[in-house]
């Protein structure tokens, strides 16, 4: 994808995007709301259309049959069952009918709902609703899988399972997913995108953004630290505080402070860097 941009109503959601996946990736698409996620997720899966930049798969033609999209709301005909709604995408996807019953099975099982395949949807929870909307996107085993915000309805049991079954998907399907649940991210993610304003504003392996040296550290000493001094220190209590430096030597200045106070530290640690604190440092105002 090279310099992608869209605009609604003249203000603009995605700013010159341009990134590349990875043939077995799983990459995840972080970012405050608002971000351009969404949108950005149904430019790519041809949903809408963008303002300008260039989208290319790996086929030229008919390429929409190796992708698979889950939306963040999923859409179902209530009065089917899930077997039925399996049958019905399957048959949009002009799957073969043998190949097709036997993914059924498989994508029921994957995603825990083979005890309810013959009740009607409109009883659902958004949770199962969520399990079917994923059954439906892998049902076809894309080459290219999209999805929106993928355990947002579930609880953590739920969401544990479909992070395992995304797990699982790696190996053979390369996957984009947006997500608010930074530690799920950090735990399947190959690579990062984080996005602000349109923009993706950082981007690389998740071992590369992780190993990024973190300027904040969590002092703590035997008392209080004194009010009146000339560092960024952040109390979290009366005798442990956030301090961060811009430079070596500003480090060695609070250390000669600490000596010079009589300050007797007992822990000086480097924060250790997070998705997290990758997150709210990057997209703080």
């Amino acid at each position: 994808m090279k310099n992608l941009s869209k605009t609604f109503n003249d203000q603009v959601v995605v700013n010159d995007v341009s990134f590349e996946l990875e043939h077995g990736r799983c990459v995840a698409l972080i970012g405050p709301n608002g971000a351009g996620k969404t949108t950005l997720l149904k430019m790519l899966t041809g949903l809408i259309a963008y303002k300008q930049g260039e989208i290319s798969f790996q086929k030229e033609k008919e390429w929409k049959q190796d992708i698979g999209f889950l939306p963040q709301v999923p859409y179902f005909y209530e009065w089917m069952t899930p077997e039925e709604f399996l049958r019905f995408v399957g048959g949009l996807s002009k799957m073969d009918e043998v190949l097709l019953s036997q993914r059924i099975e498989e994508v029921l099982t994957d995603t825990g709902l083979t005890d309810v395949r013959n009740k009607k949807i409109q009883g659902f929870s958004g949770g199962m609703k969520q399990r079917l909307g994923l059954a439906q996107a892998i049902l076809h085993e894309p080459a290219l899988l999209f999805l929106d915000e993928p355990v947002s309805a579930l609880d953590p049991v739920g969401r544990r399972e479909v992070m395992s079954i995304l797990s699982n998907l790696k190996a053979k399907t390369t996957i984009l997913y947006s997500t608010h649940v930074l530690h799920d991210a950090e735990e399947i993610s190959d690579d990062i995108l984080l996005m602000k304003n349109g923009e993706i504003i950082s981007d690389g392996t998740l071992e590369q953004l992780l190993s990024q040296t973190s300027n904040v550290y969590v002092v703590e000493s035997s008392s209080a630290f004194p009010a009146d001094n000339n560092f960024n220190l952040n109390l979290l209590k009366h005798n442990k505080a956030e301090v961060s430096f811009d430079s070596i030597e500003e480090k060695k200045q609070f250390l000669q402070w600490c000596v010079d106070q009589d300050i007797n530290l007992v822990s000086f640690q480097e924060n250790k860097q997070t998705l997290e604190t990758l997150f709210m440092e990057a997209v703080k105002p």
